[in-house]
């Protein structure tokens, strides 16, 4: 049995510190915006899907692996990628005291926030056919996020219930959210154009989300108000609290996994867009009869809106709800708490509280709820190979249970031709966080970072973002040269 010896922090975060032990791009705007997205136009507005170069496009891979918060941070010295990339590689060193761990904490009075997003999108399609546009995706998604988290949480979590500025003071903190979600996603997209003549073009998409989540789990803290006397004792004058888990582990033993059920819950999700293109030219041409025979139409600029991830899972397999309603406990040798697992760690927290093993249990089901964000894009094209991109990305947040994807802001400037293309993203990240990313694009793969700082080494490493698509699309205006009628005229492009 493995002794854990709890601070002041593991009551406040319990069940997500669970969810975070068990489970082992942010918008890829490199990718997102071009002329040749495709498919990945419906990841910020699917109303964008008519607007491509392309009239078939097929994702064989893409991902996206990004990671931020203001707690906690590596110097230069103790990060470097090779570092990151090596999976052996611990960086917390749990074993060392505090003043020599490779990490740090933020030692300010900022309200703290945290978010990691892992997405990978699998094979994927798109086809345009006149005005309308179809796409079929999946996609793998992981998010963990926490907002508004007290400044003193993390300090605590470093430095222990010992911490000599914190003993003997009384600690009165708001409400917060801890949230965490892991699922697989099956969408089918669809835009039309409902207005296109002359020099304008209104176009309005939808995607609908089948969701299949393999884990869930959130730690909703309404109000704590508690003292810390010393290294071993805590007066919990007031916790109201309520903790939900459907986790890929052994509830009886923290040691085992036990997958159980790989689906523990459904659920289904919707993005809504709308977008008016100012096209360059108002010639009306003529109706091709081959889908890949359409020619594509230029524009000065476009301009969107969009409403993402609307929708959640109810997870019912595996899953519990815990309660703690406006408890209080002076807890004396509160450090010498340990467990074996979750179960154990529960019944002994609703003991403490309500002298009752099992007076904490509130249900057998959970729903955790999509980083539902509202969203608008701008893209103006300068001439020739040239364009400059903005976007606004902002969380809707209609209950605690909801996962929290972070505001953005962001300049993309970027070249593009059919071979080659080349953007240099400048976003403020949290609307706090200025970052510069870089993405390349040759034939039919993009690598780029939207936080490119992260891996020169040339401030606090305290997150990053990578992302790569792997894919292969036809442009409009190009038919196979076997099919009678094939399209000829070179201004429309290539094959890449």
């Amino acid at each position: 049995m493995r002794k854990l010896r709890l601070n002041i922090s593991l009551i406040i975060l319990a069940i997500f510190l669970f969810a975070s032990s068990a489970v082992s791009g942010q918008e890829m705007l490199g990718v997102a915006f071009s002329t040749y997205n495709g498919i990945n136009a419906a990841s910020i507005n699917p109303a964008l899907l008519t607007g491509s170069k392309v009239y078939m496009d097929v994702n064989i891979l893409s991902g996206n692996v990004s990671a931020a918060n203001n707690m906690f941070y590596f110097t230069p010295d103790n990060i470097s990628i090779r570092k990151v990339l090596k999976p052996e590689t611990n960086f917390f060193k749990s074993g060392q005291s505090q003043n020599n761990r490779s990490f740090h904490y933020y030692d300010n009075a900022d309200e703290k926030h945290f978010s990691t997003n892992i997405k990978f999108v699998g094979p994927s399609f798109m086809l345009q056919a006149g005005r309308h546009s179809f796409g079929l995706s999946t996609s793998f998604r992981s998010i963990h996020s926490g907002n508004h988290i007290p400044f003193s949480i993390p300090i605590t979590s470093y430095e222990g219930l010992s911490y000599p500025e914190y003993q003997d003071v009384e600690f009165d903190q708001a409400k917060y959210s801890i949230v965490s979600m892991s699922w697989s996603e099956l969408g089918l997209s669809y835009a039309y154009d409902l207005y296109d003549l002359y020099r304008n073009r209104l176009t309005i998409g939808i995607t609908a989300k089948a969701l299949f989540g393999y884990e869930g789990g959130y730690s909703i803290m309404r109000h704590s108000n508690y003292t810390i006397y010393n290294s071993r004792s805590v007066d919990f004058k007031n916790l109201d609290a309520e903790f939900g888990y459907a986790l890929p582990v052994s509830y009886e033993n923290e040691l085992a996994t036990d997958f159980g059920p790989l689906v523990k819950g459904y659920g289904v999700g919707f993005d809504f867009g709308i977008a008016f293109t100012r096209l360059k030219s108002h010639k009306i041409l003529k109706q091709e009869s081959k889908l890949c025979a359409k020619p594509y139409k230029d524009y000065i600029y476009k301009i969107g809106f969009s409403i993402l991830d609307i929708g959640g899972i109810t997870f019912s397999k595996d899953a519990e709800l815990h309660k703690f309603e406006n408890v209080s406990k002076d807890w004396v040798d509160f450090d010498t708490i340990h467990f074996r697992g979750i179960d154990e760690a529960i019944q002994i927290y609703s003991t403490g509280f309500y002298g009752d093993s099992d007076a904490s249990y509130s249900g057998d089901k959970i729903r955790v709820n999509l980083p539902a964000t509202v969203s608008l894009q701008f893209d103006y094209h300068f001439q020739k190979h040239f364009y400059m991109a903005a976007m606004w990305m902002h969380p809707l947040k209609f209950d605690d249970r909801t996962l929290w994807r972070p505001a953005q802001l962001a300049v993309i400037p970027r070249y593009e031709n059919d071979l080659f293309g080349l953007s240099m993203p400048v976003s403020v990240f949290n609307y706090s966080d200025l970052r510069v990313g870089l993405a390349l694009r040759f034939m039919f793969v993009t690598i780029g970072t939207d936080r490119i700082g992260s891996f020169l080494g040339i401030s606090n490493f305290d997150g990053m973002d990578i992302y790569f698509s792997i894919r292969f699309s036809i442009l409009k205006g190009i038919c196979a040269s076997s099919l009678r009628g094939a399209c000829s005229n070179s201004r429309f492009g290539s094959n890449w």
